[in-house]
């Protein structure tokens, strides 16, 4: 599970997230300029409640289930002021999280990519060998990712 802390996010009606789950979500009740913000998650639930909850804090978002997919979206994402950041998970079907990275730092080299997982010790730290990336691992803790998003934001 992605947010243990917020179990009823996962019981929302999928008629309440819209027709689609890529586009933009407006409206900043906490003021200020956020940055963009793209989720690339292959779970449905997580990447609705990661969308969700990003939202409800006045992010603008985009999703999408796949690299592939992402990689569609991020001309979108350029065009949208301020800074972007990227929520992209490692254990993705097709392009791997550390593949759409790389691909993502190549197209859009002001976008932040933050690898979220819940891979083992061991395992990340080989999947992490030879790249620079900051991660988070789930479950996420909501307000953790909040600081990485802002901070990364910020730099």
């Amino acid at each position: 599970m992605l947010f243990a802390e917020y179990p009823d996010m996962f019981m929302e009606d999928a008629a309440n997230f819209g027709a689609g789950e890529s586009g933009s979500d407006a409206g900043n009740p906490h003021g200020g300029s956020r940055p963009a913000v793209l989720i690339v998650e292959d779970e449905q639930i997580s990447r609705r409640a990661l969308k969700t909850l990003l939202a409800s804090c006045g992010f603008s978002t985009e999703s999408a289930e796949s690299a592939e997919q992402a990689l569609q979206l991020l001309d979108d994402l350029k065009q949208r002021p301020g800074p972007h950041i990227a929520l992209v998970d490692l254990n993705l079907p097709g392009m791997n999280g550390l593949e759409f990275i790389s691909r993502l730092c190549q197209l859009d080299p002001a976008a932040v990519p933050v690898l979220m997982t819940a891979t083992g010790d061991d395992a990340l730290a080989a999947a992490l060998r030879g790249h620079t990336v900051p991660y988070l691992r789930k479950p996420l803790d909501f307000d953790r990712l909040l600081s990485v998003i802002e901070e990364k934001s910020r730099n």
